[in-house]
């Protein structure tokens, strides 16, 4: 079975992110530098696939959802690609509908949410595998009813999904004026619970964004959370669409300086995921280039891709291998270590002895991104026990 490899992070042991930011810049910069890209992705129907949030097919390739419009009513659609730049499309998922986000859920299935016409509000579906997908076989739906907007709510994007629970991050239309940036969770598709997010807001105030501040997308990269989300500066010019990168642990933002072959200036919808492609750990962007600040050959939907050749760097590996795995990296270490493990526990008990059976660190996991400090501990053997897996032995080095 695939399973998804977590990193878990560790209660106050968070480390500065900054260098991680730095390097999150260089492989979402320059398009100019991709190993693949593609401007204004079209499907095999010639249709533009605006919007698109890719996530890996477990049977090999690339599983796409993004919306298309014809005759002005949007559908959402999921196309599948073998080599990331032929797209074919699988089924239409739902109409009158735009703005989607896809994820696989804890359990093995797949949830999509999207912006549903008419009363703009969010719509969520939980398939329970991938033939149900690709047949649009929802096991679950929900409407989801506005509730911080009398005008729309929309462009979700997906932070956890399980068929229990679901946590879906989107626009609310403040004051039917601009979008804003708010957070909520589905239970069991029948309760929904939600809140602004006034943080989000304000790193992009900061910045001079006096217009819409939508779409958004949220990853682990290098051991931390970092998301990226578009912000307009002037309120209806689409040519004043950017993109940012945020940073959860310190709840900043600041802009990304995406340079295309041909000198583009607007993006707008960005995704970040992360994946294995041919055996190598990459980062995969898709950032919508409205025409009104795109260059020549260049608006539409641009995908592309970064090969990572640091695996550590990378906090989502598609790997099989038997439940509860845990790794341990890097190994040996010297301040730190990682935990990667595929559990579905949202916390865990660990504890690090040494030789001697002697406790050294003891803690609560919470699933998420961060890394376990070892700097106080001398060169040498210990061991994890972390609840519910197997003791795994890590090394200390300290260069004396």
């Amino acid at each position: 079975m695939v399973l998804l490899l977590l990193i878990c992070s560790i209660s106050n042991s968070q480390t500065l992110s900054d260098s991680s930011r730095a390097k999150l810049h260089g492989f979402l910069d320059s398009v100019q530098t991709a190993d693949v890209y593609q401007y204004d992705t079209k499907d095999n129907l010639d249709q533009s696939m605006d919007c698109a949030k890719i996530i890996a097919n477990p049977n090999g390739g690339f599983i796409a959802v993004y919306h298309h419009y014809s005759s002005s009513q949007p559908q959402v659609f999921l196309a599948t690609s073998s080599d990331f730049l032929t797209w074919n499309i699988e089924v239409v998922l739902a109409s009158n509908a735009s703005q989607p986000a896809i994820a696989e859920s804890v359990d093995g299935g797949y949830v999509v949410a999207w912006e549903q016409e008419p009363s703009n509000h969010l719509k969520v579906a939980y398939y329970s595998d991938l033939a149900n997908l690709f047949t649009s076989n929802a096991a679950a739906t929900y409407d989801i009813d506005r509730t911080l907007s009398d005008c729309a709510e929309g462009t979700p994007n997906i932070y956890y999904a399980s068929n229990a629970e679901i946590n879906i991050g989107f626009h609310y239309f403040q004051n039917c004026t601009v979008d804003r940036q708010a957070r909520g969770i589905l239970s069991n598709f029948n309760s929904w619970n939600c809140e602004t997010l006034s943080n989000f807001d304000n790193s992009l105030l900061y910045w001079g964004v006096a217009g819409n501040i939508g779409d958004r997308d949220a990853f682990v990269y290098d051991g931390y959370d970092f998301g990226v989300i578009e912000g307009q500066y002037i309120n209806g010019d689409f040519g004043s669409w950017r993109s940012f990168i945020f940073d959860y642990q310190t709840n900043n933002a600041e802009p990304l300086d995406i340079v295309t072959h041909n000198g583009s200036t607007a993006f707008a919808n960005p995704t970040v995921s992360m994946m294995e492609i041919d055996e190598r750990l990459a980062i995969v962007t898709t950032l919508f280039l409205p025409s009104e600040g795109a260059a020549n050959g260049e608006a539409g939907e641009l995908m592309y891709y970064r090969f990572l050749e640091d695996e550590s760097t990378l906090e989502v590996r598609v790997i099989k291998e038997e439940a509860n795995t845990l790794k341990i990296f890097p190994n040996p270490a010297n301040d730190l270590i990682r935990i990667a493990t595929n559990t579905n526990a949202p916390t865990l008990k660990y504890i690090i002895i040494d030789v001697l059976g002697i406790k050294q660190l003891e803690g609560i996991i919470e699933i998420g991104s961060c890394e376990i400090n070892t700097s106080h501990l001398v060169s040498g053997t210990f061991f994890l026990q972390l609840e519910g897996h197997k003791t795994e032995a890590f090394e200390v080095l300290r260069n004396e």
